[in-house]
């Protein structure tokens, strides 16, 4: 008779159920008579052990059941007939083939993969790194394709979107190297721009007032400033912030 097995699996899965599923309902019961006047008796069997042992046996049971049932309907048609020998041994070939299928394309992927690296000195760091961050593994397509694009955002000057991409993949020391990228260049750019600034406010010979954004202290920026005594506060030592310092001169100069 068809699906034996699966029969006995699910009335054992059943009886366990129940039995399990009566001591969790029985503990509650017990739980909630405890809250008012007690009106049941104590019951020796009632105790957190045992509760959390029917609680465990309830779970696994049911996903080993659950397992067993598949792998076992796996055997049969869909009209409950168990597949002949032959027919057996073709979905055994079927999943061989298919297995061989899947460590043929793994294979390719990886020749593929290791011509990549070797011909693009940036990306065999990156791909190291990957690696590294995550056990060992080896980067999928998608992997490698989503780390090439934030090579080339990068290259593009969108460091940001670069390093969430890096970010994404665990490579937070990449993201970071990405991100100080995007600070120095934004601090050389603002320096520049305070030397011109400071040679037209010579040049007109203005004093432009400036306060500490963090303690407050008055500072003014004149044709005696210099770029270096421009970055921090000489009362607290905070670091001024130049963008806003660069656009309240262009004020004063327009």
């Amino acid at each position: 008779m068809p699906f034996n097995k699966i029969r006995i699996v699910s009335g054992i899965r059943a009886i366990v159920t129940l039995f399990c599923g009566g001591v969790l309902g029985l503990a509650f019961i017990v739980a909630v008579d405890q809250i008012s006047d007690p009106m049941l008796p104590e019951l020796a069997f009632i105790n957190p052990n045992s509760v959390l042992s029917a609680l465990v046996v309830l779970v696994l049971f049911n996903l080993a059941a659950f397992q067993t049932i598949n792998a076992e309907k796996k055997k049969y048609q869909s009209n409950g007939a168990l597949l002949c020998a032959p027919c057996q041994e073709t979905v055994k070939e079927e999943n061989h083939q298919a297995h061989l299928a899947e460590e043929a394309g793994k294979a390719k992927w990886a020749a593929e993969l290791k011509a990549m690296i070797d011909s693009d000195a940036a990306l065999r760091p990156i791909v190291q790194d990957w690696r590294l961050a995550n056990g060992g593994a080896e980067p999928g397509r998608t992997v490698v394709a989503e780390l090439v694009g934030a090579m080339n955002l990068e290259n593009a000057g969108n460091f940001e979107s670069a390093a969430k991409i890096y970010e994404s993949h665990k490579l937070w020391s990449l993201a970071g190297k990405v991100r100080e990228k995007a600070r120095v260049q934004t601090v050389k750019h603002v320096t520049v721009d305070m030397n011109q600034l400071i040679e037209q406010i010579g040049t007109r010979g203005l004093a432009v007032p400036y306060r500490c954004q963090n303690c407050g202290a008055d500072i003014t920026i004149d044709k005696n400033s210099s770029v270096s005594g421009l970055k921090f506060c000489s009362y607290c030592g905070s670091a001024y912030n130049i963008e806003d310092m660069s656009k309240i001169v262009q004020e004063a100069l327009s």
